[in-house]
C-alpha cells in the first residue's frame, strides 16, 4: 500500500494535533502489541493473524493503541469486503479518518468501528456483521455531520463513493439514509 499522504499543516498545527492525538490515543501501539492482540482476538497463530492485516496495520501502528486498533482493522475489513478493491477502500477509509478528522472525532469513528466489531463478534456471517457495523457507523457519521465536525466532509464523500461501488456490486450501502 502507498504511504500515508498527510495534509500540509503549519508547525503550530502539527504541534497542536500531536498534543491532541496523545490526549485521545494513549496506550501500547507497537507492532508487537498489535500482533499479540490480533492473536488474542482472532485465536489464530500470531504470524497468520498479522498476515491478514499487514497491509492496513501500518496506518494504526505507533498511532492508535492495539486494543482499539485491532478491532478497527477487523471491522473495516468486514465493512468494505464487498467493494471491488477492499484493501484500497479500507486504506482510504482509515487514512481519511486519521488525517482529515480532528483527533477527538477520529477517536469517535474508530471507537464506533471497534465497538461495532466487538458487539457483533457472535454474528454468524460477514453480511450480518457488515450490516451491524454499517448501522453503527451511519449513526456516528450523522452525529458528526450534525455537529459540523471539521473534516467530516471528506469522510462522508468517501463513504458515499463506497456506497455507489457497493450498490453496483452487491446491493448494500454504507451511508444509506445519512
Amino acid at each position: 500500500m502507498p504511504g500515508l499522504l498527510r495534509r500540509a499543516r503549519t508547525e503550530s498545527e502539527r504541534q497542536r494535533r500531536a498534543t491532541e492525538w496523545l490526549r485521545w490515543f494513549s496506550g501500547d501501539s507497537t507492532e508487537l502489541s498489535y500482533r499479540r492482540e490480533l492473536a488474542r482476538v482472532t485465536g489464530l497463530q500470531p504470524q497468520l493473524a498479522w498476515e491478514l492485516v499487514q497491509d492496513l496495520a501500518p496506518l494504526l501502528v505507533d498511532r492508535v493503541p492495539a486494543t482499539l486498533g485491532v478491532p478497527v482493522l477487523l471491522a473495516t475489513s468486514v465493512l468494505v469486503a464487498d467493494l471491488p478493491k477492499p484493501t484500497e477502500a479500507s486504506w482510504t477509509l482509515l487514512a481519511a479518518t486519521l488525517e482529515e478528522l480532528e483527533p477527538a472525532h477520529a477517536r469517535t469513528v474508530l471507537e464506533t468501528l471497534a465497538l461495532g466489531w466487538q458487539a457483533c463478534s457472535g454474528a454468524i456471517g460477514n453480511e450480518e456483521r457488515q450490516r451491524f457495523i454499517r448501522t453503527e457507523l451511519q449513526r456516528t457519521i450523522r452525529r458528526l455531520v450534525a455537529s459540523d465536525a471539521p473534516g467530516i466532509d471528506a469522510l462522508t464523500a468517501l463513504l458515499t463513493a463506497f456506497e455507489g461501488d457497493s450498490d453496483r456490486h452487491s446491493g448494500s450501502a454504507i451511508l444509506k439514509d445519512t
